[in-house]
């Protein structure tokens, strides 16, 4: 079971490239912290505002097209993609028969994720409140 969401950002790719990789870019839109870059053979945790903590083991990089990785407890593989005038599509897959709740779960917070990436490159504005 996979399933993924895509949203267009008004930006060059090197820079939402740069928003997904980067730590500091990255927790001023969806994290509050990461732990690091994400770089091909790294251990990354996220960290949220509530508290809450993931880890991710980072297994490609290709510089303004994907980021492979998966999450380091389910074992779910996500695939961030960047093509044309920077589309981006999130696809997350492995989930086995059990974890609809939880692929659901994930599938509205990518969709989150990918909405405050653009409101955050397009608009300045932090959707996290």
């Amino acid at each position: 079971m996979k399933f993924s969401v895509v949203v267009s950002v008004p930006r060059p790719v090197e820079e939402v490239f740069d928003h997904i990789v980067e730590p500091g870019l990255l927790s001023s839109y969806f994290t509050s912290e990461a732990s690091g870059p994400l770089v091909a053979g790294a251990q990354v945790t996220w960290t949220w505002r509530d508290g809450q903590s993931e880890t991710v083991d980072v297994e490609s990089v290709e510089t303004n097209r994907s980021v492979v990785f998966t999450w380091s407890e389910s074992r779910t593989r996500v695939t961030i993609s960047l093509t044309g005038s920077t589309k981006v599509t999130i696809t997350e897959e492995g989930w086995k028969d059990g974890e609809l709740e939880s692929a659901f779960e994930h599938c509205a917070g990518w969709q989150h994720m990918l909405l405050c990436l653009k409101a955050r490159m397009a608009f300045g504005i932090d959707l996290r409140g």
